[in-house]
């Protein structure tokens, strides 16, 4: 019954047309400090509208690359590629291949929402809705409503499993980067007190109140210290 109940609120909102702050085109250029000396780059980028299970997709790229200092010490070559429908913004498909020092992932996952199933190269995992994973997520965030206090509920597929986490705005800051100057909300994620997007750390995103919503600065405590991202440059479409 409750597959029956999901079906059927997926495909209303099929019918209910989308109007986002992004579109296809649109690049995100980051500078990358780990542990407060710069790092490298990162990127994401809406590569194109394909069709996918049936409906059209955003293709999303995210990738992050160590500069050469830091390739003597803590190399990271990461590429991920996740498709997102355009019209509920779920995840889809999802590919990465990660390669950091002692860690190494190709994951590649298929998500059915009709029957109720994420398809791995490692295992298989019922899913009852709507689920995002960690770099989509990005874009599904600049889609809410933001305020002060708010809390929002959902489920994020990362590392071969589910988790339902809530998230909570909490505050507005003006910040400084590279690409100017702009007034954001801070987000973070969160479950039972914990973060989810890395084993060990937090994460919180600062994205612009203006009409582009954009992830403005992203910082994660991993395993290997403190990841920060801030934005160096944007190109909308």
């Amino acid at each position: 019954m409750k597959k029956i109940l999901f079906t059927i609120s997926i495909q209303l909102s099929f019918m209910v047309a989308q109007s986002y702050p992004f579109k296809s085109g649109e690049l995100l250029i980051y500078e990358v400090n780990l542990n407060l000396i710069s790092a490298g780059k990162a990127s994401l980028k809406i590569k194109d509208n394909r069709e996918l299970n049936g409906s059209n997709n955003y293709h999303i790229i995210f990738n992050m690359a160590t500069n050469k200092i830091w390739d003597a010490i803590f190399p990271i070559r990461d590429t991920v590629d996740s498709w997102i429908d355009t019209e509920n913004l779920f995840t889809q498909k999802l590919r990465k291949v990660i390669r950091e020092p002692r860690y190494s992932q190709n994951l590649v996952a298929d998500f059915d929402y009709y029957s109720g199933t994420i398809n791995t190269n490692k295992n298989s995992l019922p899913v009852t809705k709507g689920a995002h994973d960690p770099y989509s997520f990005f874009y599904y965030l600049r889609t809410l409503p933001l305020r002060v206090g708010e809390l929002f509920e959902l489920t994020i597929f990362d590392n071969y499993k589910l988790n339902d986490l809530n998230m909570i705005v909490h505050r507005k800051e003006n910040i400084s980067v590279i690409a100017g100057k702009f007034d954001c909300f801070v987000v973070e994620p969160f479950k039972e007190g914990r973060t989810l997007f890395k084993n060990k750390g937090d994460m919180k995103v600062w994205i612009s109140d203006d009409e582009h919503r954009l992830p403005v600065m992203i910082v994660s405590k991993a395993a290997f210290g403190s990841l920060v991202m801030k934005l160096s440059e944007y190109s909308l479409n």
